[in-house]
């Protein structure tokens, strides 16, 4: 399995939007998104991606330069269209918008439509913790996408539906819960795929209802289908998907999950919160770390070494990539590679 830095996939990326004349600045918030998900681990959504793009490059389903319309806004809200321009250029800016709203009115909120996938929500949230404030991102398929099944169903009703959430603390990494409501994003089952090994019990169901643990199955036909998260609890990931669907697809004017044949793109909501519009910063910060150190000092479980706080894996991969290089998985290298 190769390895690269994070310049090396910069550059490769970057050099492939070049020949499809994509405009440099949208593929440089393109690519950071790719590459920065790849260095926290989320590999499902890294340059893995990269050939999905070229496809609806190719295909025109992403219209690059597309402009993004305001279709309502107030002091605090802004309802957007993307118009199906590229996912991360339309999130970055739907969460740069929210940030400047709740500067002036204490809470920000921004809707968008019509947007293509924007790729690992948590980057985006972290937009705002560098802001000094609390980011909430939720986002579905824009109506289609419908590989996950309800709780108790056995066969794909709604999309992965991620929610994304980063608290900022003064001089630390921000805690970002970065999370699909389903036990996994399909983009994991993509990287098994790749890596010809069976994806873990517990993860997909086929159209029978029985388990299987054959990638595969999820792009057979019929189609195997993504369980909710929770185990035994289900229920309680189908009802947290069920919300981020309205928030992410009624909200926003996108369409909840319909359809199969439903164009797939991202219905997205953002909220910002502004810490220093409720105490100081430092006040804040400071009752975080204790509530941290507390967690931390739990006697810790057979088989853990550490109480890790949502995000913290990513953080401590990031610094190990940063160190041994990024690795990228033989089919995924081989499909970039036929670019060139």
């Amino acid at each position: 399995m190769p390895n690269f830095t994070a310049e090396e996939l910069t550059a490769i990326c970057l050099n492939v939007f070049e020949k499809l004349k994509v405009p440099a600045a949208e593929a440089e918030i393109v690519t950071r998104s790719m590459v920065d998900a790849n260095r926290v681990g989320h590999d499902s959504h890294g340059v893995i991606h990269l050939a999905k793009y070229v496809r609806e490059l190719e295909a025109g389903l992403i219209q690059p330069g597309a402009p993004i319309e305001t279709l309502h806004e107030s002091a605090s809200i802004a309802v957007l269209d993307g118009n199906w321009g590229f996912g991360p250029v339309i999130a970055t800016l739907a969460v740069e918008l929210a940030i400047e709203k709740a500067k002036q009115t204490d809470i920000g909120s921004v809707a968008v439509s019509r947007c293509n996938e924007t790729g690992r929500l948590g980057g985006y949230a972290c937009l705002a913790a560098d802001a000094e404030m609390i980011a909430l991102l939720t986002a579905n398929d824009h109506g289609g996408g419908t590989c996950v099944a309800p709780h108790g169903g056995a066969e794909g009703r709604l999309s992965t539906n991620p929610i994304a959430c980063a608290v900022p603390i003064e001089g630390q990494d921000p805690i970002v819960l970065d999370m699909s409501t389903s036990v996994v994003a399909s983009g994991k089952i993509r990287v098994k795929q790749h890596q010809d090994e069976p994806v873990p019990h517990g993860w997909l169901i086929d159209a029978k209802g029985e388990s299987t643990t054959k990638a595969d199955d999820f792009y057979g036909v019929p189609p195997a289908a993504i369980l909710p998260f929770g185990g035994i609890a289900a229920h309680k990931g189908f009802g947290l998907s069920v919300i981020v669907d309205i928030l992410s697809g009624a909200l926003t004017g996108a369409g909840c999950s319909q359809s199969e044949d439903a164009r797939v793109g991202n219905g997205l909501f953002v909220l910002v919160i502004n810490v220093g519009s409720f105490r100081g910063f430092p006040g804040f910060s400071a009752e975080i770390q204790r509530f941290i150190e507390y967690l931390k000092s739990a006697k810790r479980a057979a088989g853990f070494d550490a109480i890790r706080m949502p995000g913290e894996r990513g953080w401590e991969e990031q610094r190990r990539r940063e160190r041994d290089g990024i690795p990228i998985d033989t089919e995924t290298w081989e499909q970039i590679q036929a670019f060139f």
